[in-house]
């Protein structure tokens, strides 16, 4: 059973869940054609592409799975890979409250 936890990364504590995911970066997104709400995780390793002026950018598009929704979001990072900008056109950034009283 240890061998296996070293293996696939030990207990079920470790999935990613938004607080126990150090490269996760997680944004909730509301869209608005039905008001599907989308949970959106962005690797900051992978995910992230060196911006013009220095710094990192990501650009996402999002297709709900209620009715098949659009939404785009654009996210600016400093060199430390913290957010200093964000846009979003179809929907809205909404609160991880949101996200879970969703029905």
């Amino acid at each position: 059973m240890n061998v296996l936890k070293r293996l696939f990364g030990g207990t079920a504590n470790n999935k990613p869940d938004g607080n126990r995911d150090p490269y996760g970066l997680i944004y909730f997104v509301k869209g608005n054609k039905c008001g599907a709400i989308t949970r959106v995780r962005i690797d900051a390793r992978n995910d992230l592409s060196v911006g013009e002026g220095g710094g990192f950018h990501v650009h996402k598009t999002i297709v709900d799975s209620k009715c098949y929704g659009q939404v785009e979001i654009d996210l600016g990072f400093d060199d430390n890979r913290k957010e200093v900008e964000r846009s979003i056109t179809g929907g809205e950034f909404v609160s991880r409250e949101a996200w879970e009283a969703r029905s």
